[in-house]
């Protein structure tokens, strides 16, 4: 946990000092704000009355200086222990519907198969920014974005943990589709795909998540959460119903497709 700062020693500035020096509060640090007459008289052995010790000398008080709070994320920076801490790459991106419900998709020039529009996040941006500004990148409009619709957690050997966040695009008219330009550095081609057809051009995983975000469209529960595409936890089954009543699918209640194409 993060080091808490601790409020200062009594005695002010003067206490923090003689702290710091191993000493101890004197009497005229400690009675700082009484008569000039009281503090001299303990000064000189007289003390107040009550407050002098033995021979009339003030007892000393002992400071003990506060310690100082830990930065664990320094501190496991520069190897000096501290707790474990998960430090993910995280991307970005969002979901553009056309008027009959399919959603688009764009083509990468630097790997195979094709994604939704966005990116990776870069240090100190949001990942809503990033949305934004990778959907400027790459397919050349800043039309709104919605709320967050999914946040996916995906982690393997070879590309370590990730967080992926979709935001919610909505219906793309005419207007903003006519405007598309492709950078045609990074993406060379972009086609609205229906939600049915996504598994066939989208990595198994990518299509598991963008089923799921497509099926929390317009549901006012907060975005949902994955794990490697699945919803988490996972939808719970519905009541029993009368003596030889036969449920309705997952798909079925929920009102969309099963996200989970193939058992994949």
């Amino acid at each position: 946990m993060p080091g808490q700062t601790l409020a200062p020693a009594p005695g002010g500035e003067g206490g923090a000092r003689a702290a710091r020096s191993g000493g101890v509060v004197g009497v005229a640090g400690a009675v700082a704000g009484e008569a000039p007459g009281a503090a001299n008289g303990a000064a000189n052995g007289g003390g107040a009355p009550g407050r002098a010790g033995p021979g009339g000398a003030a007892p000393p008080t002992d400071v003990v200086a506060q310690p100082e709070p830990v930065d664990w994320w320094k501190a496991t920076e520069n190897g000096n222990g501290g707790p474990p801490m998960a430090r993910p790459r995280a991307a970005a991106g969002a979901l553009f519907f056309d008027e009959e419900g399919r959603v688009l998709l764009v083509e990468p020039s630097y790997k195979p198969g094709w994604d939704i529009p966005g990116g990776f996040i870069e240090p100190g941006e949001s990942p809503y920014a990033a949305c934004v500004r990778e959907v400027e990148e790459e397919i050349g409009i800043v039309p709104p974005i919605g709320p967050l619709l999914v946040v996916d957690w995906a982690s393997d050997g070879r590309v370590g943990d990730m967080l992926l966040f979709v935001f919610d695009g909505g219906l793309l008219p005419t207007a903003w589709r006519d405007r598309i330009r492709l950078d045609m550095n990074e993406i060379i081609n972009c086609a609205f795909t229906p939600l049915s057809e996504v598994g066939e051009v989208l990595p198994v995983l990518h299509a598991r998540r963008v089923r799921a975000a497509a099926g929390l469209r317009g549901q006012h529960h907060g975005a949902g959460y994955l794990e490697h595409g699945y919803l988490v936890p996972a939808e719970s089954p519905p009541p029993a119903g009368p003596a030889g009543a036969v449920a309705p699918p997952a798909s079925a209640r929920s009102g969309t497709a099963d996200s989970r194409p193939n058992g994949g």
